[in-house]
């Protein structure tokens, strides 16, 4: 007669290869049963992630009351492509998106890099209270993406190359567009 086969440990961990059979406190979930430090830079650029797009529906809500609906609705776009970005990386799945706010990549590209050509403004002004809160909400909004842009590439360097410059591209994409969105907004596109 044969011993029972003894219980198979639920969770490894990502870093040593170590096996769980409960999923220690200080550890959570990678992507299916792999498990890493809750301090593991992946988990870091997730909780930016998160953050970010807290924010986004933060400043939909304060944009709404103020009636400018276009710019809600972009916000929106911009939302969808952060929670498609986070579906991604928990399910160690490829990112890919065409577009944002309506532009290619190379559409972004050209209109945040100039600005006076697509938009009748001037390349990056400093912004100011006399812009408005929703020009406001949308630099701290450019500034969130740049923190979670950097978060992304301390979370996939592996030495001197990165393992998801799909997440990484996108966030530098998002940060033209938001970019662009103060554009517009002083443009009075979003009026």
């Amino acid at each position: 007669m044969c011993a029972p086969e003894p219980p198979k440990p639920k969770y490894v961990d990502y870093e040593t290869g170590a096996y769980y059979m409960e999923k220690p406190e200080h550890m959570t979930q990678l992507f299916g049963n792999v498990l890493v430090a809750k301090d593991h830079p992946r988990i870091h650029f997730r909780g930016k992630l998160d953050s970010l797009q807290a924010l986004v529906v933060l400043d939909q809500v304060q944009i709404a009351e103020g009636g400018c609906q276009k710019l809600v609705d972009d916000l929106g776009n911009i939302l969808g492509v952060l929670r498609e970005m986070m579906r991604c990386d928990v399910l160690d799945e490829a990112f890919k998106n065409e577009t944002i706010i309506g532009l290619t990549h190379a559409e972004l590209r050209e209109r945040s890099h100039n600005p006076q050509k697509f938009f009748g403004v001037q390349y990056m002004q400093l912004p100011d209270y006399t812009m408005g809160r929703d020009y406001a909400l949308l630099n701290q909004l450019r500034a969130a993406v740049r923190e979670t842009e950097v978060a992304a590439t301390e979370a996939f360097r592996v030495g001197n190359k990165y393992t998801r410059k799909d997440i990484i591209e996108e966030l530098n994409r998002l940060s033209s567009a938001i970019h662009i969105m103060m554009c517009m907004y002083l443009a009075g596109q979003y009026r």
